[in-house]
């Protein structure tokens, strides 16, 4: 229902509106014809746009006076009346064959004054009135062959059913000033609903039936309001749904069955709120969960099953928020996870534990967010991960071991990013790298383009890098890094980590200067130039002994050719 400040403010402005914003002559744009197709062959709409004083189009999508609007086979379809963009005054629907269809009077966008609908034959079905957007007062209903189906009152947003006719060759009247009944039909002439009427409102009993009038819903009504019991069955008679209603509002025992009439959910109903002890069962009858509800909020223990009959987790709400021990647990028994809750996140120290009971990882919790010393563990019970958060974000030291206590790992983190010194170890607990990490903010990408204002911070390759050789856990190749990318000189070894293979230098990411190969003694085999990460320069290719052989030009990633044997390259 609405307010009355509402009504006072919806009447104050319709009534403004309707006095003052009236369409007037001057300013009703030249008549504009829009098109369904780029050939302009089928007509869409027609009309004119709201011009000002200086009879200026201001803006092309101010519909102003009346238009018009077409089907894309040209039919008429509907002609509405505006006034700046705002649907004002008359609106007409047409049947395909021209027949009005619905006539319509709206106010500023708003529905107001008379409706009425009618059939292709021009035969009247439907009448009524609206009231600032909303029916108001008589409504009339006819049948195809013009004989009166009902009337109907609205008043303070409820509609009042007060006269009712069959359509039957009697054109019976089963309502009389609001009191009597209303059936509905199958098509097979047997009762789908049957309604009771008092004062205009649904009252009393009232039932629906299946196709073959088996009882499908029975219930109550209480001027025009669910009351009481109401049962819902099962094509087979079984009981499907057994609830209580006060007001039109679940209110009372609520029942819900499987189709072999066991129970599925029982619980309490208080003016549309869940409240007290409710259970939700498997198909078997086993429960599936057991808890309270208060003000329609979990409340106090709870418990939940495995299809077994084992519990699954045990746990407490407060008033919807999850607080005090919660407590998991495998099918077979098993401690799965333990911990608290406070004011709906996680608190204090949590476990987790694998299958067989042995401990897979502790920590601490505050507001919800890891902090502090964090332990995960192998399934034998050696330790896998020694952690270290901060609000929820690695933070601090960490050491990863192998399943035989080898340390594989150790470095650093800051707000979940890596920093500082990392090394990487093998299996056997020898060196594998040594690498260096630096946090770096980056503007956010969207399909290549920057976003404005959106940053983001990576942690990326940063200083010294060296790896380990796992043939003789030997210096393998090293280098630095500068943001992510390789830069300065870079160079590889042979088995010894005593004579490099390669010596590469690196600028951005990229090749940039005099690349040099050796062979495994230490002579130079290859020379190349690079600029960019693109050959240019010299190619030069030495033999064994020690001598050019070969020598190239390149140009930006291109070899440039000689003109004849034994010239100079051409540029």
């Amino acid at each position: 229902m609405k307010s009355l400040l509402q009504i006072i403010l919806l009447i104050f402005g319709f009534g403004l509106f309707s006095t003052a914003q009236k369409v007037e002559k001057e300013n009703l744009g030249p008549k504009v014809r829009i098109f369904w197709d780029s050939g302009n062959k089928h007509l869409q709409a027609t009309g004119s746009y709201y011009i000002n004083e200086d009879k200026i189009v201001l803006n092309k999508t101010e519909k102003h006076g009346k238009w018009s609007f077409y089907s894309y086979d040209g039919v008429l379809e509907e002609d509405r009346m505006y006034y700046r963009n705002r649907i004002h005054g008359k609106q007409i629907t047409y049947h395909p064959n021209g027949k009005m269809k619905t006539l319509a009077y709206f106010t500023f966008n708003v529905p107001d004054s008379i409706f009425k609908e009618f059939d292709e034959n021009g035969r009247l079905l439907l009448s009524g009135n609206y009231s600032l957007g909303s029916p108001e007062g008589k409504w009339e209903y006819f049948y195809p062959d013009g004989r009166a189906k009902s009337v109907e009152r609205v008043q303070n947003d409820t509609t009042y059913l007060m006269n009712y006719w069959e359509e039957d060759s009697l054109h019976t009247q089963t309502i009389k000033d609001g009191n009597g009944f209303l059936k509905s039909y199958y098509i097979s002439g047997r009762i789908k609903e049957n309604y009771t009427f008092f004062n205009g409102l649904k009252s009393g009993y009232f039932e629906e039936r299946t196709a073959n009038g088996a009882l499908a819903v029975k219930g109550n009504f209480d001027l025009g309001k669910k009351s009481g019991e109401w049962v819902v069955f099962t094509l087979d008679g079984g009981i499907e749904k057994r609830v209580n209603y006060s007001n039109d509002s679940l209110h009372g025992a609520y029942e819900v069955f499987y189709n072999d009439n066991l129970l599925n959910t029982k619980g309490l109903y208080t003016m549309g709120k869940k409240t007290g002890n409710w259970v939700w069962n498997f198909p078997d009858g086993k429960p599936e969960m057991i808890g309270d509800f208060n003000n329609d909020k979990q409340h106090n223990k709870w418990v939940y099953y495995y299809p077994n009959g084992g519990i699954s987790y045990e746990a407490y709400f407060d008033n919807g928020k999850k607080t005090g021990k919660w407590h998991y647990f495998y099918e077979n028994g098993q401690d799965y996870r333990l911990g608290n809750f406070v004011n709906d996140q996680k608190d204090g120290n949590w476990k987790t534990w694998y299958e067989n009971g042995t401990l897979l990882m502790e920590g601490d919790y505050k507001n919800g967010k890891e902090i502090g010393l964090w332990k995960n563990y192998w399934d034998s019970g050696m330790i896998k991960n020694l952690a270290n958060f901060k609000d929820g974000k690695l933070n601090g030291s960490w050491v990863s071991y192998n399943p035989n206590k080898v340390k594989t790992s150790e470095g650093y983190y800051k707000e979940g990013l890596r920093v500082k010194e990392w090394k990487e170890y093998y299996d056997n607990g020898r060196l594998m790298q040594i690498s260096n990490y630096k946090i770096v903010t980056r503007k956010n990408y969207a399909n290549g383009i920057a976003v404005m204002g959106m940053k983001e911070k990576l942690s990326e390759l940063h200083g010294d890098f060296t790896a380990y050789s796992q043939l003789d856990y030997m210096v393998k190749a090293q280098g630095k890094y500068n943001k992510g990318l390789k830069n300065g000189v870079w160079v590889d070894y042979y088995p010894g980590g005593q004579i490099p293979t390669v010596i590469s230098p690196y600028k951005k990411g990229k090749l940039h200067g005099t690349m040099k190969q050796f062979g495994r003694r230490g002579n130079l085999i290859y020379e190349t130039n690079f600029k960019n990460g693109v050959k240019h320069g010299w190619l030069i290719i030495y033999d064994n002994q020690g001598k050019e052989s070969v020598r190239k030009l390149f140009y930006n990633g291109r070899e440039v050719p000689k003109k004849n044997e034994g010239d100079l390259f051409t540029p």
